[in-house]
């Protein structure tokens, strides 16, 4: 089975209408397949889900998830849905031990007693690895540093014991169009929205933290190479495999931009790591690349009109 194996098949994605889910919805309609997007719309946006996608409005943790999943019989199923902020994690750890690892235990068993042949989940390498100075590979032993981190790494442990093959994506901080501000990795986004309205740019912590930053397109085409019914179980990082402080992301605006910006110094956020770096080169053995680099996919976002896609009219 090629990577083209969208093509007639039935997807089930959770988390459908935000950020990085609405650009997987997007390819894979346009890869040819039928979607069933389930999103309670707490962070997500309903005019960003493709109207060739199916809707449901629900939260993982109450929505009865056997009869959705059983009904629309998916071949693959893509776990995106989470409580995506490692702030609020530190703020209300029972919730987000809720959303991110009930929720996936919800949606395990529910792909598996649908008969799916493969549910990927998104994970994130930066809160599973923890402070990371050197690129952490898969064999790197996680060390969390929030309850964000692990959290996540209890739920990628559901996912392989939902007795169906698995894939998970442990990302790096993801950047692009539709993100919003304040959500896990979205400093790209803090800074273009503050661009846009002059500045200055709001650091937390000192600027020194480093980050591996991936365009959302390249993220995307990560999962589906991942969502492969016949590819192997495994965790793959998906990275650009360069580190980047802060700070230098704030001059990389300024140079794309009208000029300096000036800058406001913020206190580290509860949770954050200093040193996060992610290598990929299990995935790039799959022939995965980046395809846009941080230069120009900051470009496009800040000659855009707005950080949001506008709504869809097909």
């Amino acid at each position: 089975m090629t990577q083209a194996w969208l093509g007639g098949s039935r997807i089930v994605v959770t988390g459908g209408a935000g950020f990085i889910g609405s650009h997987l919805v997007d390819r894979a309609i346009d890869e040819g397949a039928s979607v069933l997007v389930v999103d309670d719309l707490s962070t997500g946006r309903r005019d960003q889900v493709d109207r060739r996608a199916e809707l449901v409005e629900q939260d993982l943790l109450t929505a009865d998830l056997d009869r959705l999943f059983g009904d629309w019989t998916p071949l693959v199923v893509f776990h995106l849905a989470a409580q995506a902020s490692v702030a609020r994690s530190s703020q209300e750890p029972l919730r987000d031990l809720a959303v991110n690892v009930t929720a996936t235990y919800r949606v395990a068993s529910a792909a598996a007693g649908a008969g799916a042949r493969r549910l990927v989940f998104v994970s994130s390498g930066g809160a599973v690895y923890g402070e990371r100075t050197r690129p952490a590979t898969e064999r790197t032993l996680p060390a969390p540093a929030s309850y964000y981190g692990v959290h996540k790494l209890a739920a990628e442990c559901h996912v392989r014991l939902a007795g169906i093959a698995w894939a998970v994506a442990r990302l790096s901080n993801v950047y692009g169009p539709r993100q919003a501000a304040g959500l896990e990795g979205a400093v790209v986004a803090s800074f273009v929205d503050q661009a846009r309205a002059g500045g200055p740019l709001l650091i937390h912590g000192d600027g020194s933290q480093t980050r591996d930053f991936l365009h959302v397109s390249d993220a995307v085409d990560a999962l589906v190479r991942m969502g492969r019914p016949d590819e192997r179980v495994g965790t793959w990082n998906v990275a650009a495999g360069n580190s980047v402080s802060v700070a230098e992301l704030a001059d990389l605006i300024d140079d794309l931009g009208v000029g300096r910006l000036g800058r406001t110094f913020g206190p580290r956020r509860p949770g954050d790591v200093r040193a996060s770096a992610v290598g990929a080169n299990q995935l790039r053995a799959l022939g995965w690349r980046p395809a846009v680099s941080l230069r120009e996919g900051l470009a496009a976002l800040l000659t855009e009109p707005s950080r949001a896609d506008p709504p869809r009219s097909r």
